[in-house]
């Protein structure tokens, strides 16, 4: 499918849509307001979004269950939580990738849970209005995750479709954590501030996360310099007309 490359960057990179992204550039292959008016139709393979990073979250096509990939291996996470390895011919809506090289190290002290680990993050990054990669491996007493469930079409807008989600606890898990910090004027394009999904350490359960406490915490942080965005050219895409203020319907999908 051909597509239209929309570059938001420091840095420009020729041609990312079609080739390798350089390695410290945050990949999209849809904005995340796409995904709020519904635009569930995948429209990149995992094929080639592994050309764009080794690290990511994203959806599957007709929001089939989170994505998450890590050390170049992506999984669906499905509606009751339970991972499996995707196929390269698989497809996403909408999916945040980059290759993760970690630039600074961190090691909490303390047992923490999501508001003090944003607080703990927002203490050691260089600048509010980059693109981080953050990966925080650790032991999880507990986790609130969430995972979409599969629509059927005629799509309707997220913050409707969402309210099939499956929500569940998970306790005791060694695990990672798969997220990325973006600017707030990045609003729109991505969810402003953190955003993370889940992936335990046997690859077998994992979800987008909502709550948790983690303890023995290693943070690992990548800054990117340049952000590379595909507009998708299915006909959800091009005939939808989008709302201008998107904070309330990302609020309500993220809480």
């Amino acid at each position: 499918m051909k597509r239209n490359a929309l570059i938001l960057a420091i840095l420009f990179v020729t041609g990312c849509a079609h080739s390798p992204c350089q390695k410290d550039v945050v990949f999209q292959n849809a904005p995340i307001n796409a995904l709020l008016a519904g635009c569930y139709s995948g429209t990149m393979s995992v094929h080639d979004l592994k050309k764009h990073g080794d690290f990511g979250f994203g959806t599957l096509d007709s929001l089939d269950g989170e994505m998450v990939a890590l050390d170049n291996a992506f999984y669906q996470i499905k509606p009751d939580g339970k991972a499996r390895l995707l196929k390269d011919e698989e497809a996403s809506p909408f999916a945040t990738v980059m290759f993760f090289h970690a630039r600074q190290e961190l090691f909490p002290e303390r047992e923490m849970g999501y508001k003090e680990l944003m607080g703990f993050l927002d203490k050691d990054i260089p600048s509010e209005n980059l693109i981080y990669a953050i990966k925080v491996e650790g032991r999880f007493s507990s986790l609130k995750v969430r995972s979409a469930a599969r629509q059927k079409k005629p799509f309707s807008v997220l913050t409707e479709a969402i309210k099939a989600q499956k929500v569940f606890e998970l306790k005791d898990q060694e695990g990672t954590l798969v997220g990325f910090r973006f600017p707030a004027y990045a609003e729109g394009i991505n969810v402003s501030g953190y955003h993370f999904h889940f992936l335990n350490k046997d690859k077998t359960l994992g979800g987008h996360v909502l709550d948790l406490r983690v303890e023995g915490a290693r943070v690992q942080i990548d800054k990117s310099h340049a952000f590379s965005m595909a507009f998708p050219e299915n006909e959800e895409f091009l005939k939808y007309r989008f709302e201008t203020d998107s904070k309330e319907a990302i609020r309500k999908i993220e809480k």
